[in-house]
């Protein structure tokens, strides 16, 4: 039967729905007016004349909120409500709740629970014997437990971790919850314990507070424990302060601060110790110094197309970020410039981008993290200008870009070194008959440049300026064939470019800044400005030939396949032994690409043109079938002319999934040259719907003698909703 209930009914229910939900209970509901719906198998009085009882499905509805028991008893006289059996209160913030019984008392604001649970926010779950709420709100649970794990249906497994307490507060106007006698079980079995114990209810906002530590072991620093504190300073910022204990040095603090602003965001961290240097095994030598690193940086909106920004990066010595385990690469913080392997970058910039312009203005400067460089010698750019204006020309005419570029270095030790060039680029594609694809280019540049200090050879400098004008034009032709068949569908595609650009009359007075390193692969040998900077200009007349294959099978398989070369006509080699374009012929360049299912491999390799050795090789494989993945990459760089010289490395990583929930993780980084592993990491990871726990050995040996070897014991465990315990 259905009926509708009396006001007075009404508002008993509304209290019923809101009896176990503290946050939104305090604010007057616009549905505490509207009328209330009775759904039950049946409704009879209460034989003395008290009330009623509704039996058998029983829905209470008002509004979007839903109450859900076998059973709903109403006696009037006592303004009491009671839900027994299978209870469920729906509509009243995100989650449901449920118990076997709800009762409210004659006040209506007060009321009691008995085997009570609830979902919360971020998949938090709470569960307790008895519940009770009280006037202000708040929630007090007895014999209860907080977990992110799904709750087991059959009652016999128990989650995979799980805070149980003896009394559980839910405090509605400070947003927290409050434990009494609490243990942290896994698995449930005990592992921690504390008489007292508070985190913030997954629905508040940021709070101070202290988060998960961090553990570890290794044989440098030993045994480390980190404590992190929270300091939420305000709703746009906070700050956390994490002293560092360890057993083999002194002390470290390393803190982090974010602020966020109507129009961007700003973010440091950095470390601070008094200690000495530290070898392998944690033996001090040399001298006591402050030792320190800065990460930080901000972006900040200025109109609608342009952005500033900055970041900062610097350490005490090139081994601080090592000696403590931080990594050397700052976070992608959204700046222009990257640094190179082991330097460190400080920028300040403005940038712009519309639909047809980008432009940047940047200032900065560098530091070394290797041990032999001299950072006098590192230069500032102080500043470099780009700025890139796209023009659509007539139908078929394709586009045109132009740009303007301007540098300015400075060294303490070393030439001082300006530019500034103005190019324009065009280039359009026409498609002919049978199908040949044509694709005419032409570059203009002008060039200004200015030296001081450089050195004359006698002891002494002198400064030098000029200017030069310079340009080139060619065509690059593509004929792609295809043929289709049941199995595959088969595209070849023979490549032939020519160029021919003007002579550089200062070549020699040019000092290369910005085209030092060049490696040529596939992409880059098809360029018709094939110097990544400005200095260097290829002059004279070349033919660049190569030929493309793709075959695909199936929907997903597919393999593909390049090889090419270029060849100088006339002209002066203006790039480096270790480029592959040295001498009129260049290097062979072989690049291919296999998708097949779960295997896929990607290769480049360079050849000499004159006796076909490998210059350089790089070659990547993936496989993932079931429980297994594994992964390997082997750089070979046996070019003489490498500044560096021959390389020949491995890094491979493999997982193999034990079971549903864990998995054995393996990686190492071996110098084939040295027979050394450079890093090597190996251990076990679980991972559930509300856990995921690391626990890796790792050994570094990245053959810095004053630094040496060192093995370590990583533990890394998040608790969703709670927090992590992990190394920085």
């Amino acid at each position: 039967m259905a009926s509708q209930i009396s006001c007075y009914t009404a508002a008993l229910f509304s209290s019923t729905i809101l009896a176990f939900s503290a946050p939104a209970f305090a604010v007057q509901d616009e549905q505490d007016d509207l009328p209330v719906y009775l759904e039950a198998d049946t409704l009879v009085d209460i034989a003395t004349g008290e009330g009623y009882i509704a039996r058998g499905n029983v829905r209470v509805q008002q509004g979007d909120r839903l109450l859900i028991a076998d059973e709903l008893e109403y006696r009037p006289e006592e303004n009491r409500v009671i839900a027994r059996g299978n209870v469920e209160i729906h509509g009243q913030g995100e989650y449901p709740q449920y118990a076997d019984q709800f009762e409210l008392d004659n006040e209506m604001s007060t009321g009691i629970a008995t085997g009570f649970a609830t979902m919360m926010e971020n998949n938090g779950r709470m569960a307790a014997a008895t519940a009770a709420r009280s006037a202000d709100g708040s929630i007090r649970l007895d014999r209860a437990y907080y977990t992110a794990c799904p709750l087991c249906e059959n009652g016999e497994e128990e989650p995979t971790w799980r805070i149980r307490a003896r009394e559980v507060v839910q405090d509605a106007e400070d947003q927290m919850i409050y434990y009494k006698d609490a243990q942290l079980e896994f698995l449930g079995v005990p592992v921690l314990y504390a008489p007292t114990f508070a985190h913030p209810d997954p629905s508040s906002e940021r709070r101070s507070g202290f988060l998960f530590p961090g553990v570890g072991a290794s044989s440098r620093l030993g045994f480390n424990y980190q404590q992190p504190y929270l300091w939420a300073i305000s709703p746009h910022q906070d700050l956390v302060i994490a002293p560092r204990y360890m057993s083999n040095v002194n002390p470290l603090v390393y803190a982090e601060y974010r602020k966020r602003f109507w129009s961007g965001s700003m973010a440091f961290e950095g470390s601070f110790t008094r200690e000495y240097e530290i070898d392998s095994d944690g033996e001090r030598f040399g001298e006591e110094e402050d030792r320190w690193h800065v990460f930080g940086g901000g972006r900040f909106r200025i109109t609608e197309d342009w952005r500033w920004g900055f970041s900062v990066q610097r350490a005490s010595d090139e081994l601080h970020l090592r000696r403590y385990d931080f990594s050397e690469i700052d976070q992608d913080r959204g700046a222009p410039l990257s640094p190179d392997t082991r330097r460190l970058l400080s920028q300040i910039y403005v940038e712009h981008r519309s639909r047809n312009a980008f432009g940047t203005l940047i200032s900065a400067s560098f530091q070394s993290l290797r041990s032999q460089a001299d950072d006098e010698v590192l230069p500032d750019l102080l500043p470099v200008l780009e700025y890139r204006q796209v023009i659509n020309a007539p139908d078929g005419w394709g586009r045109v870009n132009l740009g303007l570029s301007g540098t300015v270095l400075e060294r303490e030790v070393g030439s001082d070194y300006q530019r500034l060039s103005s190019t324009i680029d065009w280039r359009t594609r026409w498609v002919g008959p049978a199908g040949i694809i044509a694709e005419p280019f032409a570059h203009g540049r002008v060039d200004a440049y200015a030296y001081s200090d450089i050195p004359d050879g006698n002891g002494g400098t002198y400064e030098d300026g000029f200017d030069r004008q310079v340009g080139l034009a060619g065509v690059e032709f593509s004929w792609p064939f295809m043929r289709s068949g049941e199995q595959s569908d088969i595209i070849l595609e023979p490549v032939l470019s020519g160029v021919i650009a003007t002579d550089d009359p200062v070549a020699n007075r040019i000092i290369n800044e910005d085209s030092l390193s060049i490696d040529l692969d596939e992409t880059l040998l098809f360029q018709s400005v094939r110097a990544p900077g400005f200095d260097l200009w290829e002059n004279g007349q070349r033919i660049t030939a190569g030929v493309r294959a793709t075959a695909y099978f199936g929907d997903d398989n597919m393999v593909r396949g390049f090889v090419g070369r270029s060849e100088r006509l006339d002209g002066e080699a203006v790039f480096g032994g270790a480029s592959g374009l040295a001498t009129d012929s260049s290097d062979y360049v072989f690049s291919g690409e296999i998708d097949w299912g779960s295997f896929g491999a990607e290769f480049q390799t360079r050849l000499d043109s004159e006796d076909m050795d490998i210059d350089r090789l790089s070659f990547s494989a993936s496989y993932e079938n079931g429980r297994f993945e594994g992964n390997v990459r082997y750089t070979d760089i046996s070019d003489d002319d490498s500044p560096r010289g021959p390389q020949r490395e491995v890094i491979a990583g493999v997982s193999y999934q034990l079971t549903e929930r864990w998995q054995l993780i393996g990686n190492v980084t071996q110098d084939l040259d040295l027979n050394t592993s450079r890093r090597l990491q190996a251990g076990f990871q679980y991972r559930d719907d509300c856990t995921q726990m690391e626990i890796v050995y790792e050994r570094q040996d990245l053959g810095i003698e004053r630094l040496g070897p060192s093995d370590s014991i990583q533990f890394r465990i998040s608790l969703f909703t709670l927090g992590s315990v992990a190394p920085d």
